[in-house]
């Protein structure tokens, strides 16, 4: 049999892709997260979640780059477009759970305390729309209004999602903008 009959694989899916490079990402996420839970009794956390934070874009330019030369550079924009939200939507999927089980089982006063520390923030400014906004804020802790754990991180997973979703279009258009090095397979004589 010869080496033309041999049939080349189907190269992954966006949505395979997606996923595991998803999988990676909700670790990342989940990172960022306990480094945001952290930063608020130990201030280097805010720097590092913010580094985390903007280090996002390089990353899912990274994986997207990483598939348009695996497949040769002929990735439609639509299909690394897919890969990245797929990205987004399994990675904070898998960070939404572990923030919740934080918020809801763990540390369930966490956002009720960030609430009463942005109070006293509000009340110690000399600044009138900042006394009002703690009376607001205390009227929602007061009436039981603060939305709930699975609220918020519901929350988190869309914006995460809708946000990822036009990075991931940027940074597909970026992953085609470079050309790909077509190899040649020729046998030497």
């Amino acid at each position: 049999m010869s080496d033309t009959n041999v049939r080349k694989p189907y190269p992954p899916s966006p949505y395979r892709r997606g996923a595991d490079n998803g999988f990676y990402f909700g670790i990342y996420l989940t990172g960022m997260f306990f480094a945001f839970v952290l930063s608020v009794k130990i201030s280097l956390f805010s720097l590092i979640t913010m580094a985390m934070f903007v280090a996002v874009p390089f990353l899912i330019y990274r994986w997207l780059r990483i598939a348009f030369v695996e497949d040769g550079g002929k990735s439609a924009i639509s299909s690394l477009w897919m890969q990245g939200i797929m990205i987004f939507a399994c990675g904070s999927a898998i960070a939404g759970v572990v923030a919740t089980v934080y918020l809801k089982w763990i540390n369930p006063d966490f956002i009720i305390d960030r609430l009463h520390e942005t109070i006293d923030l509000y009340e110690s400014l000399e600044w009138p729309q900042g006394k009002e906004m703690a009376d607001v804020l205390q009227r929602m802790i007061d009436y039981r209004i603060v939305p709930s754990a699975i609220q918020i991180v519901v929350e988190m997973i869309w914006l995460s999602i809708f946000s990822g979703s036009l990075l991931s279009l940027l940074m597909s258009l970026l992953a085609r903008a470079k050309s790909v090095k077509q190899s040649t397979d020729t046998p030497n004589s």
